[in-house]
């Protein structure tokens, strides 16, 4: 879907409820569907009427409308290349403004890409973004004045080396998986059905590295195929998730012993992790998830580690591996029963008060009189 393209969400949906208050969600990459829609149904218990945008990158879309969720979408895949990549940002932005034009400007942003910070920034409105992950670029997120929430095992100073404000950073407990999870009853999913496969096979969900992040580095993709080596030697029963199309080439010529299952539509995330023993992946929210659930988790990340990875790792939850010789650490067996982590099972209601604190505080402010 191009730059311009506008999914059906007419404006009257999203004005005809709440107390007068509108919270803009924006949605920018498929994870974020799994840890940001949850807040939309949130929002609306609290009383406030919502609106959605999405940008229409790998699976978002159709997640989306797996979902239910009605979005306009502005916005496409962007490759390789830091002024590619701004340039797209600053196009999205002005798309995202001009909506607003047109069916009136949001109380407050809740969201995670850049694109949506500008054009909150824009319509001067807050904006508030979920990270956790401290490497990312941030210096954008200065000047526009954003405010970051993210889990409390990341010390701000990670965030203040990379050029935020100390005070735009608000910690929350948890993970951002607790809003993914937020409600979900896991015995009423049942596991993705992986076809005709042997019932012993060890199942194992494998994830590449994203190569046109601004933080993908070559080794990752290294690792990756040292990984499916090792894995095919294995015999293992590999479920492949790729991020492109191209990606499936590193299948190629690796001594299966099981064809390979290639993922090549979305799946419900629960249902996905509940018909695996173990899950290996370039980091990101795959891990995560798989980790918060007691699935065996192995990251073959090679960029800058991230805090809520290495302290997932602390507990057990992970396992992170730096080379080639670090795989035999991977356990070939069956996996147990889920284990949910819950490390905050009221964190999507925290959050929501913290949205809507800023939105009264902005909305009762008075100006200052002058003395008499």
């Amino acid at each position: 879907m191009g730059m311009s393209a506008l999914r059906s969400a007419p404006a009257a949906t999203v004005e005809a409820e709440g107390s007068g208050s509108r919270v803009w969600i924006d949605i920018d990459n498929p994870p974020q569907v799994q840890y940001l829609l949850p807040f939309d149904a949130a929002f609306r218990r609290a009383g406030m009427a919502t609106v959605i945008t999405a940008r229409d990158y790998g699976r978002t879309v159709e997640m989306l409308d797996a979902a239910g969720a009605e979005a306009h979408v502005f916005g496409e895949r962007v490759g390789r290349g830091k002024l590619r990549k701004g340039i797209a940002a600053l196009r999205r932005a002005h798309e995202l403004t001009a909506l607003f034009d047109r069916i009136g400007r949001p109380d407050v942003l809740l969201g995670a890409s850049r694109a949506s910070a500008v054009a909150a920034w824009r319509m001067e409105i807050p904006g508030f973004l979920i990270g956790d992950y401290e490497h990312v670029h941030v210096g954008l997120y200065r000047v526009t004045q954003s405010k970051i929430l993210h889990p409390d095992v990341i010390e701000p100073a990670a965030f203040v080396r990379h050029g935020l404000r100390k005070e735009a950073l608000i910690p929350f407990r948890g993970l951002k998986e607790d809003l993914s999870f937020a409600g979900l009853d896991l015995d009423a999913f049942p596991a993705f059905d992986l076809g005709a496969v042997p019932e012993q096979a060890v199942r194992f969900l494998f994830r590449p590295p994203s190569e046109t992040s601004h933080y993908y580095d070559e080794s990752s993709t290294d690792m990756a195929r040292a990984a499916l080596r090792w894995l095919a030697r294995s015999g293992v029963l590999l479920v492949f998730a790729p991020r492109e199309a191209g990606q499936l080439a590193l299948l190629d010529g690796l001594p299966w012993r099981h064809p390979p299952v290639v993922l090549r539509q979305s799946v419900p995330f629960v249902s996905l992790l509940k018909s695996v023993d173990a899950v290996v992946c370039a980091g990101g929210t795959m891990l995560r998830e798989a980790a918060y659930l007691g699935i065996p988790a192995y990251s073959i990340f090679r960029s800058e580690g991230g805090a809520v990875d290495r302290w997932l790792e602390q507990i057990g939850r992970a396992r992170l591996l730096d080379t080639p010789a670090d795989l035999s650490a991977i356990e070939l067996r069956r996996r147990g029963p889920l284990r949910r982590l819950d490390s905050n099972p009221h964190l999507i209601d925290q959050l929501v008060a913290v949205v809507t604190a800023a939105v009264a505080q902005r909305r009762h402010r008075t100006p200052c009189l002058p003395a008499a």
